[in-house]
């Protein structure tokens, strides 16, 4: 019943032919299929890079004490830590446990536009939304990482959707389901506030006299904005120039950025999405219908999300404080723009199952998103552990040469430094060495006798590893395995070399 409710013709779009309809749901169950297997596929024996690491160890605290202490160091909000703390404790802190939920939480943000109700797309709209999400391509990065995108999508989408039910229909249920969602989102990612106040602000120009009957709906801001208070002397350590770790803003920057909004890098993307959209205008013979009601209240949500896109690029310009992932909270907006755009069109179905197939097209290739995957993941130490481990070292050097590391806590660097000797049952005494960039890694590492050492490096600007290369010759008598990427490397020696560990496991 619900596939036959799915093939009716889209309300408005009288003209399309059953066939039409069974060609789209066709090609969105493609979709979905060929998305969730390319998940598996490019998601196994990835290790954990060092963000999922920071994950594992804030959640694995043992006492709530801790692990607030954590999440006020770290740079992010505390709700999706809190919400792995929990998880963690019940599913263990394997890789897979650790990346379900954002796993989950795609998948189930990529199900809303089928399932939301009181909205005004149509039913091809519904599935060329839901399609567009799943087959998102920076998604596949968001579901195979534990950390907080995958939650911030799913907010971000029901916050999209909420919005326009409050336009619609501005009263207490509605506007506070609204804030509850923007609260979270902003509790999860401090990116996600700039698309709330744009949003907020238009309500309130909206309700105009009925603002005053609204105002219990503003009350889960309170606890967001009351942590982000208390967090904002912390986060003003993060601020600091010499802390800083973006990459300067420029136009190439800029266009990467607007490239991450559907998908791969290049411009490939947004021509076959420009063809989709061409291609149902010319076969509509440029003829749109009446849209139904509600579909005005979806297309502002749609331009204030671009807006809010718009003031994220202006504040990366002011400052470099942007990076791709961060525009996820306006990701929504840009895909619902898209369906609402050939939803316009009389053969509104068609234009749907394009769209869909031009976001099918780079998943032709699963191999580019796993070399984006392993690119990513190899800026981890989860391998340079694995192998320490046979070593069973008593004793551990735990470098991050990073320019945020001198604003970092000791203890949560020592921490995160045995996290996997910990997880495989070992604890050996951990201490941290802070690297300034004139001082060079290898004089001071080598120098660590009969300590393991774990150096994971960056080449950014404000590091050591920039001036000074990192070198496993200048280990001598010890066993060293050494990762290079272009801009991150991992450095991991034991104590003695591998024969002498070995005599003294077989003596």
């Amino acid at each position: 019943m619900m596939m036959a409710a799915l093939i009716d013709r889209p309300a408005g779009d009288r003209s399309t032919p059953r066939l039409m309809s069974w060609l789209l749901v066709c090609v969105v169950v493609l979709g979905w299929i060929v998305a969730l297997a390319e998940r598996l596929w490019v998601g196994r024996a990835l290790p954990l890079w060092i963000d999922e690491t920071w994950t594992a160890m804030i959640a694995s605290q043992t006492g709530w004490a801790s692990f607030w202490h954590e999440a006020w160091l770290d740079v992010n909000p505390p709700l999706y830590y809190s919400f792995m703390a929990l998880w963690t404790r019940l599913a263990g802190l394997s890789d897979l446990a650790l990346r379900l939920p954002s796993a989950l939480f795609v998948i189930i943000a990529a199900l809303l536009p089928l399932m939301w109700r009181g909205t005004a797309l149509s039913r091809s709209g519904r599935l060329c939304g839901s399609a567009l999400l799943i087959l998102w391509w920076p998604g596949f990065e968001i579901s195979l990482d534990a950390r907080g995108y995958g939650l911030l999508l799913l907010l971000s989408v029901a916050q999209t959707l909420a919005f326009a039910n409050v336009l619609e229909q501005p009263d207490r249920r509605t506007a506070g389901l609204w804030s509850a969602l923007a609260a979270a989102a902003i509790l999860t990612h401090y990116f996600a506030l700039i698309p709330a106040a744009v949003q907020g602000v238009a309500l309130l120009v909206r309700a105009r006299q009925r603002v005053v009957r609204l105002w219990p709906a503003a009350l889960p801001f309170v606890p967001a904005m009351a942590w982000l208070a208390f967090h904002a002397p912390r986060l003003a350590d993060y601020a600091r120039p010499d802390v800083a770790w973006y990459e300067p803003f420029t136009a190439e920057l800029a266009a990467g950025f607007i490239q991450y909004l559907v998908g791969p890098p290049g411009w490939t993307q947004w021509a076959l999405i420009g063809a989709a959209l061409v291609l149902v205008a010319v076969a509509s013979l440029g003829r749109t219908i009446r849209p139904p009601q509600g579909t005005k209240e979806l297309e502002t949500a749609a331009v204030l999300g671009l807006f809010a896109l718009l003031l994220l690029l202006g504040l990366g310009l002011a400052r470099d404080t942007l990076t791709d992932r961060y525009l996820v909270p306006v990701v929504p907006s840009v895909l619902l723009a898209l369906v609402l755009m050939a939803q316009r069109f009389e053969k509104a179905t068609l234009g749907h199952a394009m769209l869909v197939l031009a976001f099918l097209v780079p998943l032709a290739t699963p191999k580019d998103v796993q070399a984006r995957l392993n690119a990513r993941n190899a800026y981890g130490f989860e391998q340079a552990s694995q192998f320490l481990l046979p070593f069973a070292p008593g004793r551990l050097v735990f470098v991050w040469d990073h320019p945020a590391a001198k604003v970092l806590d000791p203890h949560s660097l020592e921490k995160l430094g045995r996290f996997f000797f910990a997880r495989a049952g070992q604890n050996p005494a951990t201490r941290t060495v802070v690297l300034t960039p004139e001082q060079d890694g290898n004089v001071i590492l080598s120098a660590a006798k009969g300590e393991a050492i774990i150096w994971i490096y960056n080449r950014a600007r404000n590091t050591s590893a920039r001036r000074h290369q990192p070198d496993e010759r200048r280990f001598e008598g010890r066993t060293c395995q050494h990762q290079r990427e272009p801009w991150v490397g991992i450095l991991a020696c034991a104590p003695v070399a591998k024969a002498d560990a070995l005599a003294n496991v077989n003596p």
